[in-house]
């Protein structure tokens, strides 16, 4: 009876574990009678018992949903991996954005390949042109033969951009000149009036190190 009693009273004013200047105990909603209150103090520790274990009953659920959730993307990853499940896309046609649309794992791991991106409030996006050489069903492995061509010219010219900076490190130790690494525009820092435009030029340095010079434009 104890138990149906606590149930009802936790229903009825919809309460709450709460804390309080360090000390745990419930909040009450609602306007509980004179015989009410004396209840409420009286069953306290069993209501409190109650919505423990309730916290707990729920803290576990939703572990149990979070697990089973997250064994299900792993599976549809790995199905995609091997090939066993095609990659789908869909056409939407939207209010402000029109094109390919991809969902679930096979987003993330188009996005992992460079082949789509998210776009606030639309979804994951692919490029029309990888539809045209795939069509709107393909698999993992095509996904990436399609991409290789970009990510190697992506590589080859980080290498070259990387090569070409030490060679302008080497090239300012040898001569004991500082050499232009880069040069490029940005908006006024503030320090002058009436400027909107700044040019910041990058230096490498013969002793190794890199040096900014910020020229202003009026």
């Amino acid at each position: 009876m104890t138990k149906k009693r606590v149930s009802e009273l936790i229903k009825k004013y919809n309460i709450r574990l709460a804390r309080q200047n360090g000390q745990e105990g419930i909040r009450v909603f609602g306007k509980p009678s004179r015989q009410e209150i004396a209840e409420l103090k009286n069953l306290k520790p069993e209501i409190m018992a109650e919505l423990k274990r309730q916290r707990d009953e729920q803290i576990a659920r939703e572990r149990a949903e979070a697990e089973a959730a997250e064994r299900k993307r792993e599976e549809e990853r790995n199905s995609i991996l091997s090939g066993e499940k095609k990659i789908e896309v869909r056409f939407h046609d939207g209010e402000y954005l029109t094109g390919y649309q991809v969902f679930g794992e096979a987003a993330e791991l188009l996005k992992g390949l460079g082949l789509a991106k998210d776009v606030r409030g639309w979804g994951t996006q692919v490029p029309n042109e990888l539809v045209k050489a795939l069509g709107e069903s393909f698999t993992y492995q095509q996904a990436v033969g399609f991409a290789q061509p970009a990510q190697q010219k992506a590589e080859a010219e980080k290498a070259a951009r990387i090569e070409e900076r030490k060679a302008k490190f080497q090239e300012a130790r040898e001569t004991g000149e500082k050499v232009l690494l880069s040069k490029v525009t940005a908006g006024c820092d503030g320090s002058v009036n009436e400027c909107s435009l700044d040019i910041i030029y990058t230096w490498a340095n013969p002793d190794g190190t890199v040096t900014e010079e910020r020229i202003h434009t009026h």
